[in-house]
Parts: C-alpha cells; sequence; structure tokens
C-alpha cells in the first residue's frame, strides 16, 4: 500500500464518539439512580406537545409546560461535552491533524456550546421554545459556516 492510499487513523475522532457514548451512559446511570421517576417525566414531555401555527399553514411541536429537569439535563450533556471538545481541539494540534478535522472540532464547540447556552436561556425563561428552535437551527447553520470558512482560509494560506 502506498502513502497515498494509506490514511492516518483519527484517534481524536474516535476517542470523541466513545466519549460521547460514554458521557450518554453515565447520564443515563445518574438518571436512574438519581430520578426514579425520570421515565413519568419524559413520558410527561412527549405527551406535552401540540403544534402551534407560527405562520400561515406553518406549525411546530411546542411544548406547552416548562420541563425543567429535561431542560437542565440537556444543558449540562452539551456543556460537558462541549468543553471535551475544547480538549479534542487542543489534542487534534498536539497530534498535528489536518485542519480539517481542527475546523471541525471547532465547529462542534462553537455548537454545542452555543446549544448549551440555549438550552440554558431556556431553562432559566430568557427565550420561549420558538426562539430556542430557530436559534438552535442557526447555531447549526453557524457552526457549519465556521467549519467551511477555517478549511477556506487554511486552503488559501497554504498555496501561498
Amino acid at each position: 500500500m502506498n502513502k497515498k492510499q494509506h490514511k492516518k487513523i483519527d484517534i481524536v475522532g474516535i476517542v470523541t464518539i466513545g466519549f460521547f457514548l460514554i458521557l450518554l451512559g453515565i447520564f443515563q446511570f445518574m438518571i436512574l439512580v438519581h430520578t426514579p421517576d425520570f421515565s413519568d417525566s419524559i413520558s410527561s414531555f412527549s405527551k406535552d406537545f401540540y403544534l402551534q401555527q407560527i405562520s400561515p399553514n406553518i406549525y411546530l411541536p411546542t411544548p406547552q409546560s416548562d420541563h425543567p429537569l429535561a431542560y437542565n439535563l440537556i444543558f449540562q450533556f452539551c456543556l460537558i461535552f462541549g468543553i471535551f471538545e475544547v480538549f479534542a481541539l487542543v489534542a487534534r494540534f498536539i497530534l498535528k491533524d489536518p485542519m480539517e478535522k481542527k475546523a471541525g472540532t471547532a465547529s462542534g464547540i462553537i455548537f454545542w456550546l452555543g446549544a448549551a447556552l440555549l438550552v440554558n436561556m431556556l431553562l432559566k425563561h430568557g427565550i420561549e421554545w420558538i426562539a430556542f428552535i430557530g436559534w438552535l437551527i442557526t447555531l447549526l447553520g453557524i457552526s457549519v459556516i465556521v467549519n467551511i470558512v477555517i478549511v477556506l482560509i487554511t486552503r488559501a494560506y497554504s498555496k501561498n
């Protein structure tokens, strides 16, 4: 196999997937141990949605009431995973990973920490559900654009 066919294993990517799954498992365990009525909360959350008209002929599923337990868990998950992504980016620089990988991790940081901020605002009644969904979609777009911009700038500088 020549050098062009051989691809370097994405160690940081594999560790990131592993951390994500471990974090899900830890949250599942903590929920079961510390929140015995969590299944009732999830059931209540899933049954609480109705279709709210946000524009003529456009409807969005919206919860009828607040769900602080669910919002708090989602906030903590996003925050912890966002902080992990910061360490993953540092590891990518140490390992001299390609800029495309660094850009992807940087955009992940923006998304996860931004999502944590938005969920916290939802939890603290700083924004309503419709605004939360709109900002979450905007945040996703921003993180994609940041990824692309970093890659394009890097390619432009590497050609010089």
